[in-house]
């Protein structure tokens, strides 16, 4: 591989109704990027392997807003929001391509259904985003655990020990008398 030859980036991609993401997924430095109402065209430099050049170029099935376009380097990706031009059914696919791209994959993590777009929020809070709703009142959590009840569970549980059941019981383990130690 010569220095100058580029190859594409690993890509994966999901959507909503009204927006795409694009991931490139490499560390990248020396970043170029460039979004037009039907395509994006990304170049960079591995941050690891300098003679590593990275660029692809996607030409959406859709049309997109290149205006509103946002883009977070999270370290060891690069993630795009790339808003539809107008929100509506999901495209059956990113790009126009006939062929299936090698690089290009789908983002199940950001993935989301168009059933489920109707009725989740549509911010992407990340992996832990639905924590937030935990909490409440935690002492109708635990309803179990009524400490104001005199009730002791654990009276019928048997003995571990012969010594314990000799001092309950009456010394039911032994029915002869014990000699003492001369």
């Amino acid at each position: 591989m010569s220095a100058t030859s580029s190859i594409p980036p690993p890509v994966s991609w999901a959507q909503r109704t009204d927006l795409i993401y694009v991931i490139i997924d490499v560390e990248c430095k020396d970043i170029e990027h460039k979004v037009t109402d039907n395509s994006f065209t990304f170049k960079g430099v591995n941050a690891l392997d300098a003679a590593k050049k990275y660029e692809v170029t996607l030409n959406f099935y859709g049309a997109v807003d290149p205006e509103k376009v946002t883009n977070k380097n999270i370290g060891r990706c690069l993630e795009f929001t790339i808003p539809k031009k107008e929100s509506g059914p999901y495209w059956p696919t990113l790009t126009t391509d006939k062929t299936k791209l090698h690089f290009l994959k789908a983002n199940f993590a950001k993935w989301r259904d168009e059933s489920d777009d109707e009725e989740a929020d549509t911010k992407d809070n990340g992996m832990f985003g639905n924590f937030s709703n935990v909490g409440g009142d935690w002492n109708n959590k635990f309803d179990d655990f009524n400490l104001d009840e005199d009730d002791d569970s654990d009276d019928n549980i048997p003995s571990l020990s012969q010594n314990d059941e000799d001092e309950e019981e009456g010394g039911e383990g032994d029915k002869e008398p014990k000699k003492p130690a001369a």
